[in-house]
């Protein structure tokens, strides 16, 4: 009795939950995305199902959009609305056109979010201002209001809007911009076939154009060409307005002969579309009856589908019923449900364990590499100075070795960096214009000095068929080069390296690059080819190298980023090849020349002027390095040790460019320089760091931060002044 009682109750569940699934999804097929086809539907359709009957469809459709919450009503209304002003509008009626464009704009208003509909809505409104009630003057007003509020519009909109500016300017006998408008669009549409209609209406609107000027026989030459298209390319509606226009100017002139042909030709055209019409009228006719066939097979399978439901409902009782006699295996699921409780628990303690662990690694390197960065830009940048201003030839070997010495250091800490920012999966390519050559040239010269230290010589070979201009990631592109290069070096002793961009192979706009890293060292052994690419791992062990063993391990992550694989060839002593084939985007715009001749200026009139750098930095030996780099560029500078002070220095004096450390006492960098953004929008603000986490240059380059760009210590000087430059050209360009 019991278990039959539980067999009733699991029965009256399933079926309920049944029937609420099967009618939810009735109640569902009348959504608000199969009202909007239909609105869609019908403006296709429109010469075969008939305008009275359009209007009735729309008018039904804009009661039953009250059934939907505000939003989907306003937009189903603000759609039908000027729909049904489009309906008016060919029928000439312009006073109720008006009247629907204008209740379409109440409620799209309200909604805040409909920039394309909008943009129609303002663009019908002053189609009925030029050609309905003669007031050019309104129509501006609403085509103005399009250009000034929507600026991500696409090339055939502002052609349209155009074309539609320059009706409006031969009304007003603003000739000059009319023609300039005019011009423009015949350019763009002749240049693309498909907008065979849109330019037909161009070249109408030139025949408007010369007509209001009085040059009659240019207006003719204009409409003639004008109807040619129409009536090759079958838009006869089109050829009726035009002939019509062409006849009344006929007439105007006295030419009442040619008028009368050019009438026959209107006449003809005329009957020819009301042919048109009754064939899709009758296509349409039996597009309905196919329709209505096939909703009588949809509602056939339904209830075949009915029938299968409810055999397959009673199987499941009859599941439901022999499940019953077994109902004594619950207590074993009880059981297992206890023990998979009790494992969910450890998994989440694990996870809450892991994700703990994951966080105090992130701190552990930012603390790492703020700690290590920060001595480390003061070792670089003294070394650097002193190398400039110590001439003794002994001292300054002791220097160079100093150098050497923080920047081998530098590259371990980047190393281990590097990966650690890997596994977190923080590494993304960037996307930025650059010169694959320039930047081959400059890695080779990079190489210099330290190629000759091993009596070797590193020979560059770029195919001449590769585009210079790409876009991408240069620096991890660099990484991969410098350390593949550093990797040759290594394992070669007098002898040579080849770096070669080879094979481009161009597709539309992208290209792809193969590259190898050559050399003609000691080479590597088989089987440690495949573990050389591992952490920690070097292919001669044994050897009194230096390194962490990372450099491979991080190349074939950054290889792997750019969508490539890197492969390797070698045998000891025949030397070893590493290569690998990665696709960029060409860049093919025009602008680049100019770009770069603006740039030029900029660093011209950049080096006519002393500037003035607010530096903004805590540590007494820092601010010590960048000023004393500042100096060997002619920059003035001067020094600010915490934000509070900052503020208080841009508010008394003018600064070319403010360099901003992010961990200081008393007020941070991030903070003073929102501060400061509160009364200064122009000043650049680079942000300077130690820290390497994705967290931090996310903050800094988020759009509220205010920095411009930033700069993670220790830096190249190179780097730095490149910085410096750009960021106050940046500034020059936006004043001039």
């Amino acid at each position: 009795m019991k278990n039959f009682k539980i067999l009733k109750y699991i029965c009256f569940i399933y079926m309920h939950l049944f029937y609420v699934v099967v009618y939810t999804q009735q109640y569902e097929e009348m959504s608000f995305h199969e009202l909007k086809s239909a609105i869609i539907h019908t403006e296709e359709h429109l010469n075969s199902i008939g305008k009275a009957n359009g209007i009735r469809i729309i008018e039904s459709i804009i009661d039953i959009s009250e059934k939907f919450n505000s939003k989907q009503e306003y937009y189903l209304k603000g759609y039908s609305y000027n729909f049904l002003g489009k309906i008016h509008f060919s029928t000439k009626d312009h006073k109720e056109a008006l009247k629907s464009y204008k209740i379409a704009e109440l409620f799209i208003k309200e909604l805040k979010d409909s920039p394309e509909l909008t943009i129609d809505i303002n663009n019908n409104i002053a189609l009925v201002y030029i050609n309905g009630f003669n007031k050019p003057r309104k129509a501006l007003k609403r085509i103005k209001y399009i250009q000034d509020n929507f600026n991500d519009l696409n090339e055939k909109t502002q052609h349209l809007i155009a074309l539609n500016l320059a009706n409006v300017y031969i009304k007003t006998k603003d000739y000059n911009e009319a023609h300039h408008l005019l011009e423009k669009c015949e350019k763009y549409f002749i240049s693309r076939r498909q907008y065979i209609s849109e330019l037909v209406t161009t070249y109408t609107s030139y025949g408007d154009y010369y007509h209001h000027k009085s040059k009659y026989n240019k207006a003719i030459k204009y409409y003639e060409l004008a109807a040619t298209i129409a009536e090759n390319n079958q838009l006869f509606r089109q050829a009726m307005t035009i002939y019509k226009k062409y006849e009344y100017l006929l007439v105007k002139i006295g030419k009442e002969d040619k008028a009368y042909k050019i009438l026959k030709k209107y006449t003809k055209h005329h009957q020819t579309a009301l042919d048109i019409e009754k064939l899709e009228a009758e296509q349409y006719k039996k597009q309905l009856i196919v329709s209505e066939e096939k909703n009588t097979i949809e509602t056939r399978k339904a209830k075949q589908s009915q029938t299968i439901s409810i055999f397959t409902i009673s199987l499941l009782l009859l599941c439901l019923i022999f499940f019953c006699f077994f109902i004594y295996n619950h207590r074993k699921t009880k059981v297992l449900g206890k023990s998979l409780t009790l494992r969910n628990k450890q998994l989440k303690i694990a996870k809450e364990k892991s994700d703990r662990l994951a966080e105090v690694k992130t701190k552990f390197i930012s603390t790492v590499s703020h700690e290590l960065r920060t001595p480390l830009y003061g070792v670089v940048g003294l070394s650097s100075i002193l190398m400039e201003r110590i001439k003794d030839e002994e001292n300054h070997r002791f220097i160079k070795l100093m150098k050497f010495s923080a920047d081998h250091l530098l590259n371990l800490i980047n190393d281990v960096l590097q990966v650690s920012k890997m596994e977190s999966y923080e590494i993304r390519l960037d996307k930025s214009l650059y010169n694959i050559k320039n930047l081959a040239d400059d890695i080779k010269n990079s190489f210099e000095y330290q190629t000759e230290k091993n009596g070797n010589v590193l020979h560059l070979n770029f195919d001449s068929d590769i585009p210079n201009l790409l876009i991408g990631d240069s620096v991890r592109l660099s990484q991969i080069f410098i350390n593949l290069i550093s990797n040759a070096n290594k394992f070669t002793k007098n002898g040579n390296i080849w770096l070669n961009f080879i094979n481009p192979v161009i597709t539309n706009n992208r290209v792809k690059i193969t590259f190898e890293i050559k050399d003609d060292g000691r080479g590597i052994p088989i089987d440690k080819q495949e573990v050389i690419f591992e952490k920690f791992s070097q292919a001669n062990s044994k050897d009194h190298t230096t390194g962490t063993g990372l450099g491979l391990h991080i190349v074939k992550n950054l290889v792997q980023l750019h969508g490539g694989d890197i492969k390797i060839k070698s045998a000891p002593g025949k030397g070893t090849t590493f290569y690998f084939s990665i696709s960029f985007e060409i860049d093919l715009t025009n602008k680049t020349n100019n770009k770069l001749e603006t740039a030029k200026n900029c660093i011209t009139i950049l080096n006519t002027k002393t500037y003035n750098i607010l530096i903004v930095e805590d540590n007494k030996i820092n601010q010590i390095v960048t000023q004393n780099i500042l100096k060997t560029k002619g920059y003035y500078s001067e020094i600010a040790s915490d934000g509070l002070i900052a503020i208080e220095m841009v508010k008394e004096k003018r600064y070319d460019l403010i360099l901003m450390d992010l961990n200081m006492p008393n007020m941070g960098g991030m903070e003073s320089t929102k501060m400061i953004r509160k009364f200064n929008h122009n000043v650049p603000i680079i942000a300077l760091t130690a820290s390497d986490t994705q967290d931090t240059v996310e903050a800094i380059l988020h759009p509220d931060s205010g920095f411009n760009d930033f700069l993670r210590k220790p830096y190249k000087n190179e780097e730095f002044f490149r910085k410096i430059e750009t960021n106050i050209n940046g500034k020059i360009s936006k004043a001039s």
